[in-house]
């Protein structure tokens, strides 16, 4: 795939369409179980339509990218998507971003050490299933649509709120992680990572390191327990990395410029 590959809008269209029907049903469900007193936790099967949920966009991905001639194939989409082969420095803005928004949720709302910090690496794996994969789908076709079409701040912000929007469901469901918690502090923080990811993506071209880094942000509350859900540090972490990314993105291009 290119560096500055973008999908076409009949891709944009379907993958939306597809992913949130998905959600929807498979959530919903969940959902509505969950206000009948039939819980994940003592029932089993209900992660079936859970897990489904969570990877309605990666499923919609590759239907509408191999639906419009955009990939040929599973192969060649998977090979997009786990494109590894990337530069060392790309490596390490990966982990400095994600250094940086844990500092400053940290500074912001406090914190305390849960686990040991090697537990991080020791979870990726995991955090691959449960949250990076997403970024097959969000940032591999949502966001580069958007940002062509309107811009890297406006792309950032209205990816963040898709992206949150999706989640909501889930502040529904009980026995997961956001039941129950402050969705209004999850907002901030899906426009915080947004930023991120969409600077990464652009930058770098990469859907793998979005997909990485999304695996470390999920990581690293299971080390350092922040305050993930405190409206204020959400609120000062998302200003933060607005202005990181965008002022890196902007630097990024006129370097491409006077080059």
């Amino acid at each position: 795939m290119e560096k500055n590959w973008t999908p076409g809008s009949k891709a944009f269209r379907d993958h939306l369409i597809i992913t949130f029907p998905i959600m929807i049903v498979c959530w919903g469900l969940c959902v509505i179980l969950g206000l009948n007193g039939i819980t994940k936790a003592d029932h089993a099967w209900i992660n079936l339509p859970y897990v489904i949920g969570a990877f309605s966009t990666t499923i919609a991905s590759y239907i509408a990218l191999k639906k419009n001639g955009e990939v040929k194939g599973f192969k060649e989409w998977l090979k997009n998507v786990f494109d590894v082969k990337q530069s060392v420095w790309s490596y390490a803005a990966v982990i400095a971003l994600v250094a940086v928004d844990t500092l400053v949720l940290c500074l912001s709302g406090g914190f305390t050490m849960a686990a040991p910090v090697y537990m991080i690496i020791l979870m990726l794996p995991i955090m691959l299933i449960g949250g990076g994969l997403e970024e097959a789908g969000w940032r591999y076709i949502t966001f580069p649509w958007l940002e062509k079409k309107f811009g890297f701040m406006p792309a950032a912000l209205i990816m963040g709120l898709i992206w949150a929007l999706w989640h909501l469901p889930l502040f529904f469901i009980p026995g997961v992680n956001q039941y129950g918690e402050n969705f209004f502090a999850f907002i901030f923080g899906c426009i915080a990572l947004s930023f991120m990811l969409g600077a990464i993506r652009k930058i770098t071209g990469s859907v793998w390191l979005c997909v990485m880094m999304h695996m470390l942000t999920n990581a690293v509350p299971v080390s350092i327990g922040y305050d993930f859900y405190g409206v204020r540090a959400q609120l000062i972490t998302m200003i933060v990395m607005a202005a990181v990314t965008t002022v890196w993105v902007t630097l990024a291009k006129k370097k491409r410029v006077c080059e």
